[in-house]
């Protein structure tokens, strides 16, 4: 079976990022690291950047397709509460770096996604409303729900069940009804 180099790569600099940060990273410590040419490097990547896209992409991909195929949404949550507990150290080092604003958008992508397959999937609910309405929400409660996973992710004492339960009432709309009261 053939390597597949272009996830060596993502998966060495995944490690070298857990253990220096991604700031220390250079090209020619992650060719050194892997076994590679240059070329073979730029043959897969343009750059670091890219590397780091890449790899956070696939993380992505891999975490929305696992919470689709969840029965639940609360499921789905804890899957996504879960990730952040488990990588929130490397989150940590990433988000430490020049690069947090890209990191913010890729999980925020990531969520979107999600929150996107959700409601084509939800016959419950439907509302009437627009195209850019629906952005707006989308957006509205990605943020709020990268932002919760960040707050929350690191915390020692945190009681994973609880903030998923939490979520889902809030993501269902039922703790936004003291707003109308």
């Amino acid at each position: 079976m053939p390597v597949d180099r272009k996830n060596v790569i993502a998966d060495t600099f995944a490690n070298m990022v857990q253990r220096s940060g991604l700031d220390k990273i250079t090209v020619k410590a992650l060719i050194e690291e892997c076994h590679i040419s240059r070329q073979t490097f730029y043959y897969h990547f343009q750059d670091l950047m890219d590397v780091l896209e890449y790899s956070i992409r696939r993380a992505n991909q891999a975490l929305v397709e696992q919470s689709v195929q969840a029965e639940t949404m609360g499921e789905a949550l804890g899957i996504f509460v879960g990730f952040t507990v488990e990588h929130f150290p490397m989150l940590q080092k990433l988000l430490d770096s020049q690069r947090r604003a890209q990191i913010e958008t890729i999980m925020l992508e990531g969520v979107m996604a999600y929150l996107r397959a959700m409601a084509r999937h939800s016959t419950a609910g439907r509302l009437a409303v627009s195209y850019g309405e629906q952005e707006v929400l989308l957006r509205y409660n990605a943020y709020g729900l990268v932002g919760i996973l960040l707050a929350y992710g690191g915390r020692k004492d945190l009681d994973q069940e609880k903030l998923v339960a939490l979520l889902e009432r809030i993501l269902s709309g039922e703790m936004t009804q003291w707003l109308s009261s």
